[in-house]
């Protein structure tokens, strides 16, 4: 997906022994004459009895060092790309990291996916750090007509391996990917960024199937407990029946079960930025940010608490950034929560996932909307690093 903010070198200096290996196997290839190459509204946490059914079992391998498989770019699936937007050179960067997983790539794909009822789902691509998890899974053999939402009955998400633990329990939202992304200031384009159209009844013209034919269903899982941390873990995604969404509710179309057990990645991207700055027209201070390219966690101090207004608990929540060179983003952040960590109502935090992958060395500012009359205000937080 294009990203003007091309924050990762673009080339990658490789080895001669890496570029010997890659020639070797560019030649195996050519040898092999081959004439073509066959391509290939959820309810968190429901429980449901079920007859048993294949699970695949995924793992994130932490890459330490580059190798040979550096030498062939990792483009994540149009899914991910869609939720959370990365130039070429930042989806290769943060896969050589570790962070994220392209399972394509995995010599074991094909193994990894679960059919039922000549449906099959397989893990796509898997982006990670100690709050934020963002899973997309490819599904072929179903499709509906143009203009309907196709989707599952239930969707099931937690970590660990005890459904019950409360431990276990996660914050999860979900979509099949309809080919809409943001544009660098929020507005909604397609994937080639062209307007958005609608149909004669005014509803919107979405684009659910690849060019492959495939779908795509995309994930994003935050923690519950704001201490908690996804490194490491092992996160069960339990699929069941597809159909379509519509004004009158879910229509099954398909019975189905398909389960994933996915082992999260333990390498850990995020640094610890000292900030120290009041939030303008408010009681709050900024006293330090935990930020990765993919998600942040602000924390504050208070004052005096404000008074809290239905929904609005009156904490400050970051909503974009302004980098080095001017460029302001505005609606980075997506999806999170919000919260004060103990009764005193003393300090609080914000954790927040986002529409597009930031290099955090070229962030030099923090827009902050204030719950107070929904100002804006930007919070300096260059060379305060910690």
């Amino acid at each position: 997906m294009p990203n003007k903010e091309n924050i990762f070198p673009e080339e990658t200096e490789l080895s001669e022994i890496v570029l010997q290996k890659t020639n070797q196997a560019f030649e195996m290839i050519r040898q092999e004459d081959t004439d073509h190459v066959d391509k290939t509204a959820f309810r968190s946490r429901i429980f449901f009895r079920q007859k048993a059914v294949a699970i695949a079992v995924v793992c994130i391998l932490a890459v330490s060092s580059i190798s040979a498989a550096a030498a062939i770019h990792q483009y994540w699936g149009r899914g991910m790309k869609g939720n959370i937007q990365a130039s070429d050179a930042q989806q290769q960067e943060l896969t050589e990291s570790g962070a994220a997983k392209v399972y394509r790539d995995d010599p074991d794909y094909s193994s990894l996916a679960v059919t039922d009822n000549g449906v099959t789902i397989v893990p796509d691509t898997v982006i990670v750090d100690d709050r934020f998890a963002y899973m997309s899974f490819r599904i072929s053999g179903y499709s509906v007509d143009e203009g309907v939402e196709p989707g599952f009955e239930t969707i099931e998400v937690y970590q660990g391996d005890n459904p019950e633990d409360k431990d276990s329990r996660v914050n999860m939202t979900g979509t099949m990917y309809d080919g809409i992304k943001p544009d660098k200031k929020g507005a909604p384009v397609y994937e080639d960024g062209s307007s958005i159209e609608s149909y004669e009844d005014g509803n919107t013209i979405r684009h659910y199937k690849d060019r492959d034919g495939t779908m795509e269903y995309v994930i994003q899982a935050s923690i519950v407990n704001e201490s908690d941390s996804l490194l490491g873990k092992t996160m069960h995604v339990k699929f069941k029946n597809l159909g379509s969404h519509l004004k009158a509710g879910f229509i099954s179309a398909m019975e189905g079960n398909w389960n994933f057990e996915i082992t999260l990645s333990d390498v850990n991207l995020t640094r610890n930025i000292k900030v120290g700055q009041e939030v303008e027209g408010t009681d709050f201070v900024m006293e330090d940010i935990i930020i990765s390219p993919i998600s942040m966690r602000v924390n504050y101090s208070v004052s005096k608490a404000p008074e809290t207004k239905e929904d609005d608990i009156g904490i400050p929540e970051v909503r974009g950034v302004v980098l080095k060179d001017g460029t302001k983003i505005p609606y980075l952040t997506n999806g999170g929560a919000t919260g004060y960590t103990d009764s005193t109502m003393s300090n609080a935090y914000q954790m927040a996932g986002y529409t597009r992958v930031i290099d955090v060395d070229e962030i030099t500012a923090l827009i902050v909307l204030t719950s107070s009359g929904n100002k804006k205000v930007e919070i300096p937080i260059s060379e305060k690093k910690g």
